[in-house]
């Protein structure tokens, strides 16, 4: 993470003030439109005449091009009467802030402005690194402060986080979660606020999370039984069956060498039964997590739903009745950039997308086609 400050100036910290200079400076001098840039000149302004009215400092927050601004830096600078050309030392045109290399979560409105966002100089700040966020509550970078004559300079990556997949830790237990969105802008009596997007830049909004799959039904619990001849020798025995066991027939003579028992002895059937655990529903595969700085080229697939059982007697025993359970479904695809999750059968709901920009009081311009990924205030 780096982010730098820079001005345009400061100006005469020492030697003689000209009116040719300050019309160069102040009335002709154009910004840099990129943070390694230089200020340029327009050359229709630096000629002719530049009177003292015209290099009063300007303090209407109104004004979006002011020749001498407001900034704190200027607040020496008469702005009615008693001015004076010796109140340009150190005085300034721009103000430039530049962010490289990554940032998660990043606030613009509290970097070092100096306390020149409540002025109306003119204030660029250059995104050229990325800005990301791993969680879809937050934005990937934010600005929320009244701030005047302000551009946000997009040319690197502003990504939203990607919605956490329903049933996943942190989640909701079914519904994917929303995407995150990428830049946040909110500057409650504002003005002239603007987000210029270039070439190349990426302005994405994080996708939705998927839905959890489905339940699966329980099945039912099956009755296991055995069957068992008991003999008696020479005589009928007790009428109970072992513990456990229960009589299906009265006791019986062999008058013939039979089912095992010798002539003239006794036998009868004895029979046990159980009942088999009941087969628990199938589970649901949880949803995909969505698109987003956290999941810039992983799987978007949710879980494998499964787990269909059904009741099983032991060997030996033969199985009356009872039912299979049924297997979950598979947790729904996370939304790729900006798109909301998928659904499933069960009764949530795939994650909603995530915005490229949101917020208020602000403008979008520059390169609008293949940049941004997501809804914003259109121009």
């Amino acid at each position: 993470m780096t982010v730098s400050v820079a001005t345009a100036g400061p100006y005469y910290s020492t030697g003689e003030i000209k009116f040719s200079d300050l019309r160069r400076d102040f009335r002709a001098q154009q910004p840099r439109t990129s943070s390694g840039g230089s200020e340029t000149t327009d050359p229709s302004q630096d000629s002719g005449a530049i009177s003292a009215v015209e290099l009063l400092r300007k303090t209407s927050t109104t004004d979006t091009n002011p020749i001498v601004p407001d900034s704190t830096e200027n607040a020496s600078i008469g702005s009615s009467t008693n001015w004076k050309l010796s109140q340009f030392r150190n005085s300034i045109k721009y103000y430039y802030i530049s962010q490289s290399g990554t940032n998660t979560n990043l606030d613009i409105d509290a970097q070092s402005w100096n306390s020149n966002l409540g002025k109306n100089i003119v204030k660029l700040m250059f995104i050229d690194g990325t800005c990301g966020s791993n969680d879809a509550s937050s934005p990937a970078a934010s600005f929320d402060a009244t701030a005047y004559n302000l551009t946000i300079d997009v040319s690197g990556s502003i990504l939203g986080a990607g919605g956490r997949g329903g049933g996943t830790a942190g989640a909701p237990s079914i519904s994917g979660e929303n995407g995150g969105d990428a830049l946040s802008v909110t500057s409650s009596g504002g003005n002239n606020v603007v987000v210029k997007v270039k070439s190349g830049a990426k302005i994405y909004g994080g996708g939705g999370g998927g839905e959890r799959g489905y339940n699966g039904s329980q099945g039912s619990a099956a009755t296991c039984v055995k069957s068992e001849q008991f003999r008696s020798d020479c005589q009928q025995g007790s009428n109970s069956c072992p513990d456990g066991w229960s009589n299906t027939s009265s006791w019986q003579q062999c008058c013939r060498p039979q089912r095992g028992c010798a002539a003239n002895h006794w036998y009868k059937i004895c029979e046990y039964k159980y009942t088999t655990s009941t087969p628990s529903a199938g589970y649901s595969g949880v949803g995909g997590l969505g698109r987003g700085y956290n999941n810039q080229t992983g799987s978007l697939e949710g879980g494998k739903g499964g787990g269909a059982n059904c009741p099983s007697c032991d060997g030996g025993y033969s199985q009356q009745g009872g039912s299979c359970s049924t297997a979950g479904g598979d947790g729904a695809l996370g939304g790729d950039w900006s798109k909301p999750g998928d659904i499933t059968s069960n009764s949530g709901s795939g994650g909603a997308a995530g915005r490229a920009i949101t917020g208020s009081t602000y403008s979008v311009t520059g390169t609008l086609i293949g940049t941004i990924k997501g809804t914003f205030n259109q121009p």
